[in-house]
């Protein structure tokens, strides 16, 4: 090595360039049902780059149904010694919360990911007692304050003080009160609320990070800028888990009403019978997991929904209600024109369930219908996630 470089590496005048992160590989689902497994190269508010062994390919992000990143380190869960709500709705969990000016940061690890300080309603400081879940005074805050607070104190006992935040530091939340400004000690501190009206999301593209799930209207994303939401959240790129585009374009058949349903049970005087007509009824459960509800049916039920426009696809998954339901055999109709059959057992492939993914552009109206199967009463089914993507 010569003398001179030597010499400069010894005194610090030069500094290692960093090597740029390797693209991740990535799972893309496309609109149209297929799927590509290629490294991510980067993602704008219109395109996905993709490196595939064959050569690079750009998609138009209209034509994504979702992106899905192989992330080992961001999958493994953490302690999230603090959580952080925005306006929206959103929930960010890290290691700490700083402010400085007009810029908030949650920290994990030696990383951070950077948002507006207005968007920031809610800081939640988790004391060792509160492991098991959100910390004990999270609902006893008022749901319309008329003021700033910031919480004192830990447990249900904690005391929620009117007032003005105006700055953070490592030791202190300096508030003002009654006109004086006062210092308050970060080690009493359990939280902070500021007086901000709940904001509704600018998109509704479901991005899912290592600290947390939001909702934004223009997604981007390289190893060297990190992955950034609105063009004013900003977290490295290692975070991205994946982004939903569909979500975006999705119509739930849930938030639809039937054009026409008919419910004719095996025995079709119990439909006269007081309260039992309920019970064949289609209705609307809880998923086990998830925050999505299903659609419960039960045969004979025939339901015609009119496709909103612009739709490409319909998409769900029917199950077994139960581990004691009997066969049932299901039919989808677009427009009287067949395109789906089969039938739900308790058997294969449950619990994966009977996917549907069909094609619906230009299509005017859905029927499905849900048959007794080999001659018996058949039993109760459940049609996950069932959706309109345009």
């Amino acid at each position: 090595m010569p003398r001179w470089l030597v010499i400069l590496l010894a005194c610090g005048c030069l500094t290692a360039i960093p090597a740029r992160a390797a693209a991740p590989q990535a799972r893309v689902e496309r609109s149209d049902g297929s799927i590509i497994e290629a490294a991510l190269v980067a993602i704008d508010a219109n395109d996905v780059r993709l490196q595939a062994v064959n050569g690079d390919t750009t998609l138009p992000v209209t034509a994504i149904r979702r992106v899905v990143v192989v992330n080992e380190a961001a999958a493994k869960p953490r302690p999230a010694p603090v959580t952080v709500t925005t306006t929206t709705g959103s929930r960010i969990t890290g290691d700490d919360f700083t402010w400085t000016g007009d810029v908030a940061a949650v920290i994990r690890g030696e990383e951070r990911i950077e948002l507006p300080i207005g968007l920031v309603q809610l800081v939640a400081w988790r004391r060792p007692e509160d492991a098991a879940g959100d910390p004990a005074w999270i609902p006893t805050l008022p749901e319309q304050p008329e003021s700033d607070l910031v919480i004192v104190g830990a447990g249900p006992e904690a005391e929620c003080v009117a007032c003005a935040i105006t700055a953070l530091s490592a030791e202190s939340v300096t508030v003002v009160l009654e006109g004086e400004t006062i210092p308050v000690k970060r080690t009493r501190v359990a939280g902070l609320r500021w007086l901000r009206p709940p904001a509704t999301p600018q998109g509704r593209i479901d991005v899912a990070t290592a600290a947390g799930r939001f909702a934004a209207a223009s997604v981007t994303w390289s190893p060297a800028d990190g992955l950034v939401l609105d063009g004013r959240m900003r977290m490295p790129a290692a975070w991205l888990e994946s982004i939903n585009y569909a979500a975006d374009r999705t119509v739930r058949l849930a938030a639809l009403d039937a054009e026409r349903m008919n419910v004719e049970p095996f025995f079709g005087g119990l439909r006269g019978v007081e309260g039992l007509a309920g019970f064949f009824a289609p209705r609307l459960v809880k998923v086990p997991a998830g925050d999505q509800s299903a659609l419960l049916l039960r045969p004979r039920t025939v339901g015609v929904w009119r496709v909103p426009a612009d739709s490409r696809r319909f998409l769900g998954t029917l199950r077994a209600a139960n581990a004691a339901a009997p066969r049932a055999e299901v039919v989808i109709d677009i427009d009287g024109r067949e395109v789906f059959r089969g039938t739900v057992t308790t058997a294969a492939p449950a619990p994966a369930g009977l996917p549907i993914d069909l094609d619906v552009a230009g299509g005017r109206r859905l029927t499905l219908t849900i048959d007794f199967a080999d001659g018996g009463p058949g039993g109760p089914l459940r049609l996950d996630d069932a959706r309109f993507e345009k």
